[in-house]
């Protein structure tokens, strides 16, 4: 009795063991630097100065003449460290460049049919997987279109601002040294600071560009026209003129 007790308790040990070593690589994988994957193809726009360099396998990119780009997002894509530590999820497709200058703005019209909930298309800043932000137009969790900003320092915050109409919104992110803010507008003419944050990054290494991602199952299509670039920053970095 004692020796089937023995061969059940052990046997019982390595199956908890394999679903240890199981759930340590799943960890360690969803985890993964978007960089580790490295750059699957790299595009040209007109608007910006710089080969464009893809990460994390979009479904599909589509260049619209030489000044539009539609990123295809597989489902249960996502770009959040959530602040309670257990699921830091950086798998979501990106298309990425090195500016030039400590100083620029950097903005575009950002379109999408928003379905499903969290459904996001953003302008991104990413140096690596525990320092960066990113401005959305996302599927809010009352599935209305809302203009969400998300800055992290090894945990992502997550701030929701305004609602929007109309199926786009023209976002913007600033940057004079490490000082950033991020901008909104309906008409690309009329600008609202939505956040204004200090992020140390060094310019060797930070990259800045677009990202897309749909956390339910089905995936996500999103358009980034309008793009400009320009490499002198706002002399007020709470307004954008």
């Amino acid at each position: 009795m004692n020796r089937t007790f023995e061969m059940k308790r052990m046997n019982n040990m390595k199956l908890l063991m394999k679903i240890g070593a199981f759930l340590f690589t799943a960890f360690f994988s969803i985890n993964a630097l978007a960089q580790d994957n490295g750059p699957v193809k790299t595009y040209k726009l007109k608007t910006i100065p710089f080969a464009l360099k893809s990460y994390n396998d979009p479904q599909k990119v589509e260049m619209k003449g030489d000044s539009v780009i539609k990123i295809i997002a597989n489902g249960e894509t996502n770009l959040f460290n959530n602040p309670d530590s257990w699921s830091n999820v950086q798998n979501a497709p990106m298309l990425l460049f090195h500016p030039d200058s400590s100083n620029f703005v950097f903005s575009a019209k950002v379109s999408g049919t928003l379905k499903q909930v969290y459904d996001v298309a953003a302008l991104v800043v990413y140096q690596d997987k525990d320092l960066w932000a990113k401005l959305c137009y996302e599927n809010s969790a009352e599935s209305k279109a809302t203009v969400v900003s998300v800055v992290t320092r090894k945990y992502s915050d997550d701030c929701n601002s305004m609602t929007v109409s109309g199926g786009f919104v023209y976002l913007a992110l600033a940057k004079r040294g490490n000082e950033y803010s991020f901008h909104c507008s309906k008409d690309n003419k009329n600008w609202e600071l939505i956040r204004h944050f200090r992020l140390d990054t060094a310019d060797d290494k930070l990259m800045i560009g677009f990202a897309v991602h749909a956390y339910m199952k089905n995936s996500f299509s999103a358009e980034f026209s309008e793009i400009k670039y320009s490499r002198v920053s706002t002399n007020n970095m709470r307004y954008l003129r």
